[in-house]
């Protein structure tokens, strides 16, 4: 990410506390028609908006991404000061953009369109006509119904010019993917009665929109539910997908940009299949870095042993991560867990317990049982054994009270709840230490 684009989103943060006042229940940002009036630089940005819409201001929010607020603030002219770039409601059918300069806390118009689109999706900011200075990507429209369409727009010598690309798509990132120093475009879109599911990965050259590379996605997907770029390995940077499909299944794909070939590929894509069913799960578990070693960890997701899919909960089930090989294009696992989302916590699976364990979930209770899984001949079939251990999350009332938390250590406590252990066979060669529990118990936060 280029320096300033933090700067920018610190600014979009100010800027959207200062126009939006403070929050009142049943209100949406998007129905405020005249946000209270701030102060200095942002007063006179408002009055330029104020004017442009004859005082009828109805300002535009970003409906996804990193970039919210309808003004944002980013230096597109690469001179160490920040422009404006406002987002508005122009008619009944269309959404306006507003470029600004300001000097000495006066602000002016630079340029201004206008889109057919009713919405604004999202908003990135990078130098993708690699004259460095930053663009800002304007995604248009509804990316949900195919109706979404991308501007670019490029700050000239103090005026500012659109660039189109009209083909639609379901996501879309603006990163440098193919390591020399600008940025590219990449989009994705899911099948559609016109085309099949496809990658790009564009650039602007000679004030045209350039496809240096493609690839085929999953055919079966209908919509992505997660996004995110950024180092699969420590050698490569790309674009992990994680998609939708019908009958509540999952599928995650990975794209990046081979150096060698000059290829935009998709390893997990099968051309025979048409599908990316290698990473299919019916859990809704997204790729994300979830051991904070700066690297995306891809989810492959099976039933414990006693359980086939679809099982019965999601706890009955082991999420693997692991992170994708391009060199060896094969996958290195990082961890085991088990989730539970309802209460809210992920528990490690130690090597020691890979697939000789099962567990049982009473969510009455919310009490989650470790058991040994004992094999039958030829390692077919088999049987639950010995309970191991028992995680419960207690109302903090229960637990304090003492009755019900008889025989349990506290692991954690959050929001009134607190969790904790019951360690049931402590002479099984399968137990673990209170420490290693502790070690391998986690609250599951936002950023999880």
């Amino acid at each position: 990410m280029r320096k300033g684009k933090a700067a920018a989103a610190a600014g979009a943060v100010v800027l959207a506390v200062l126009l939006s006042g403070c929050a009142m229940a049943g209100l949406d940002p998007q129905t405020l028609m005249r946000p209270p009036r701030s102060t200095g630089d942002r007063e006179s940005i408002h009055q330029v908006l104020e004017e442009k819409t004859n005082n009828r201001l109805n300002l535009q929010y970003p409906r996804r991404g990193d970039y919210r607020s309808a003004i944002l603030m980013h230096d597109l002219s690469a001179d160490g000061s920040e422009e404006a770039v406002g987002l508005y409601q122009a008619t009944d059918t269309e959404t306006g953009i507003v470029f600004m300069e300001g000097k000495n806390g006066k602000w002016k118009e630079t340029g201004s369109f206008q889109n057919s689109a009713s919405q604004v999706d999202k908003v990135c900011f990078g130098d993708v006509d690699r004259d460095g200075r930053d663009d800002v990507v304007v995604g248009w429209g509804n990316a949900l119904n195919h109706t979404s369409s991308i501007s670019i727009y490029s700050d000239k010598n103090g005026k500012i010019s659109e660039l189109s690309y009209a083909q639609p798509y379901s996501e879309f990132e603006v990163s440098d993917f193919d390591g020399d120093g600008y940025d590219e475009i990449f989009t994705a879109v899911v099948s559609t009665p016109e085309q099949a599911a496809i990658a790009r990965l564009l650039r602007v050259t000679d004030n045209m929109v350039e496809t240096i590379g493609s690839a085929h996605l999953d055919t079966g997907v209908t919509k992505y539910v997660g996004v995110t770029a950024g180092k699969i390995n420590e050698k490569q940077y790309g674009i992990v997908l994680d998609g939708a499909k019908s009958g509540g299944n999952y599928v995650t794909e990975i794209l990046y940009w081979d150096q060698k070939d000059k290829l935009l590929q998709a390893p997990f894509f099968d051309a025979g299949s048409l599908s990316a069913n290698y990473t299919l799960r019916s859990t809704d578990v997204v790729s994300k870095d979830i051991n904070h070693d700066s690297l995306i960890e891809i989810p492959i997701v099976n039933p414990l042993p006693g359980y086939t899919a679809p099982a019965p909960d999601e706890t009955c089930y082991v999420t693997s991560w692991h992170r994708y090989d391009s060199e060896s294009n094969t996958l290195v696992r990082a961890m085991s867990m088990v989730i539970d989302k309802d209460d809210g916590y992920w528990f490690l699976i130690p090597d020691m317990w890979r697939g000789k364990i099962t567990d049982k979930l009473d969510r009455e209770t919310r009490t989650l049982t470790f058991y040994e899984w004992l094999p039958g001949p030829g390692g077919k079939d088999g049987a639950v054994g010995q309970a191991l251990l028992k995680i419960r999350a207690f109302s903090k009332k229960d637990w304090d009270g003492g009755t019900a938390s008889a025989g349990f250590y506290k692991l954690e406590e959050q929001n009134a709840v607190v969790y904790a252990v019951s360690i049931l066979q402590p002479d099984n060669a399968l137990s673990l230490r209170l420490n290693d529990i502790q070690n391998s118990f986690k609250l599951i936060s936002s950023q999880d």
